[in-house]
């Protein structure tokens, strides 16, 4: 004879109660309350997708984080303690607003949703919780930020360690910064060989792994380790080979700097790949439900489910009030932003080097020629945006000179390839050029759709002989020596 009352003694909720608060209380209905509780994240996560700052590599990630969700996690119930913590992060990323940096509350938001689609043992959706996460966090735009800061530290590492591996193969070399000199000229470890993008794809392919194999937090921890090492030992590796064939002792065609990175990451992903397969539990068990010995055995399907799930999660017809005061939580955040009180004191950032600097006033001459202003020039929007300072922009027989005086270090100096992608224009990076005083410089090629193409160069130089080729470089500079400032940002784009 079947069983005509409740299971384990709960109260039996009506049909419609019940059915209200399994869909308010799914996994799926309460990150739509935690993206909607920090929809200004959201905005400015679409604006810095087309901003040019960063390339819209966050989308794979993204979708990689998607589809490696089981599709049990998207219906099983949220417990009380994963909607108190992601509530509770959401409703922080939102009070941040003016104190904290977009990014920063954009990663706050990520943990917040990696929180409500971990599940509780001894379900398995907890497996690979922290993989997905990972994938969220590196979906958001952070391209740009990691060049800027650590660029040139990653630069500084691969030359040093770069080094001590070509002196293994029998070449003495010195290192002054990023240069690396010998006895028949130097070579320069550029922008693109901090291994920035090579760092990001292997953080995303460790997240993916682990989220795949429904790796554990410690073993996801264990495989991210091991791929950063890889990742820095990888570039070592690259650089010193690029070495040779930059400095023309092994001779090389045009398409083995890109070869040799492609054969190089290649090979750390087979490597990764078979740590993560090595880290994987034997026997993983892909269903979200179990049975339980206080449901008796004549208990119908649909009751042994509920049943089941109830137990996996920790809920109850009585977390409605707990949800509800979540839900509360979610709205408040939502209507933050609107009572004009989240806006006031601005992230923190910048280095308060020469504040009290006096501005000199433009140049009239530039390598030896007069400058013209444009005094209502649209380049100069794109260049004068967040950053303690001027910005002035010049014609000089037929190309342009965008100067920036900057007066104290800030995350808001952008470079200049950041503008011509947000102008629509593909980057191509050159390397670097020196001018007839012997400065040097960055230089690149930007190409439109429609044909239109130039050539730029641009350095960042201090009053007292400090030169710079990137940003990241200038930046260390400037923040290593406060005194150092007052600084010049100086872009030259000729047509082509």
């Amino acid at each position: 004879m079947k069983p005509t009352g409740p299971v384990c003694g709960c109260p039996a909720p009506s049909a419609t109660r019940e059915a209200a608060r399994r869909w308010i209380s799914s996994r799926w209905f309460f990150c739509v309350l935690l993206l909607a509780a920090d929809w200004p994240v959201l905005r400015w996560h679409a604006a810095r997708m087309g901003d040019g700052g960063d390339e819209p590599l966050g989308l794979l990630a993204l979708g990689l984080a998607l589809a490696l969700t089981p599709r049990a996690a998207w219906r099983s119930e949220i417990s009380n303690t994963a909607a108190l913590a992601s509530g509770a992060l959401a409703l922080a990323a939102a009070l941040a607003s003016g104190w904290l940096p977009m990014l920063a509350r954009a990663m706050l938001l990520a943990a917040a949703l990696g929180v409500a689609l971990e599940g509780r043992p001894p379900t398995n959706v907890s497996g690979g919780a922290l993989g997905r996460a990972g994938l969220l966090v590196l979906s958001l735009p952070v391209m740009a930020t990691l060049q800027f800061y650590a660029g040139y530290p990653l630069r500084v590492l691969t030359a040093e360690a770069g080094r001590s591996l070509i002196a293994l193969l029998g070449v003495a070399t010195e290192r002054a910064g990023v240069v690396l000199t010998w006895s028949g000229g130097m070579v320069v470890v550029d922008a693109p060989c901090s291994g920035v993008h090579m760092l990001w794809t292997g953080g995303v392919l460790a997240c993916a792994l682990a989220a795949w194999l429904r790796l554990g937090a410690a073993r996801t921890l264990a495989l991210g380790a091991a791929a950063l090492l890889a990742i820095l030992l990888g570039n070592t590796v690259r650089a010193a080979v690029l070495f040779f064939t930059e400095s023309g002792l092994w001779p090389a065609p045009g398409w083995a700097h890109e070869g040799i990175g492609l054969a190089v990451f290649g090979a750390l992903a087979a490597g990764v790949w078979r740590f993560a397969q090595w880290l994987a539990p034997k026997n993983r068990s892909r269903s979200l439900t179990r049975s339980c010995s206080l449901v008796p055995k004549n208990t119908t399907e649909a009751e042994r489910e509920t049943h089941s799930e109830r137990v996996n999660e920790g809920t109850s017809p009585r977390t409605g009030t707990v949800l509800g005061g979540v839900a509360a939580m979610c709205v408040l955040a939502a209507l933050w932003p609107l009572t004009g009180l989240a806006a006031g004191r601005g992230a923190p950032g910048g280095v308060a080097a020469a504040d009290t600097a006096e501005f000199p006033g433009w140049p009239e001459m530039f390598e030896g020629r007069p400058l013209i202003r444009r005094t209502r020039a649209r380049e100069a929007a794109a260049f004068a945006t967040g950053f303690p300072g001027k910005t002035g922009v010049f014609e000089q027989d037929g190309r342009i000179v965008v100067m920036r005086w900057i007066r104290s270090a800030s995350r808001g100096v952008h470079p200049a390839a950041d503008c011509f992608r947000a102008g629509g224009y593909a980057v191509t990076p050159g390397g670097l050029v020196r001018d007839e005083a012997g400065v040097l410089w960055a230089e690149f090629t930007a190409v439109r759709g429609d044909g239109e193409r130039w050539r730029v160069r641009e350095h960042w130089r201090d009053d007292h002989g400090g030169a710079w080729t990137d940003v990241s470089a200038w930046y260390w500079a400037a923040a290593r020596d406060d005194a150092g400032g007052p600084w010049w940002a100086v872009t030259v784009a000729l047509p082509e």
